[in-house]
């Protein structure tokens, strides 16, 4: 008679949250990557860097497709000569959302 006790993946319970822990670290790491990336880039777009600087060149086009999507929500405006690019700050709380998210969806499966 089949046991739910002995199912492979119940019965591994611990084990089952040691991956689940291990995947909440990379997705931590990558997520904290990701968020430095969009501040660098709102503070550059902040201070006015120069465009066709080399690192701003970099910056933008590792974190243009993670921006994309957020692009033309709201506009961008000046506060004393200095950007505030308001796009950068949604998708950097869009993120934190979907990390969130995330998050509690890998500690849901690692309860079971």
């Amino acid at each position: 008679m089949w046991n739910v006790r002995s199912h492979p993946l119940i019965a591994a319970g611990p084990r089952r949250s040691l991956v689940v822990e291990r995947i909440e670290e990379i997705l931590d790491y990558l997520f904290g990557l990701l968020y430095a990336l969009l501040l660098v880039r709102f503070a550059l777009e902040f201070f006015n860097a120069r465009p066709g600087a080399g690192f701003v060149r970099l910056i933008r086009d590792v974190t243009d497709p993670f921006y994309a999507p957020f692009q033309s929500i709201v506009a961008s405006n000046s506060i004393e000569g200095a950007r505030v690019v308001w796009p950068l700050i949604i998708a950097i709380v869009g993120y934190l959302l979907l990390h969130a998210a995330i998050r509690g969806v890998l500690r849901l499966v690692a309860r079971e």
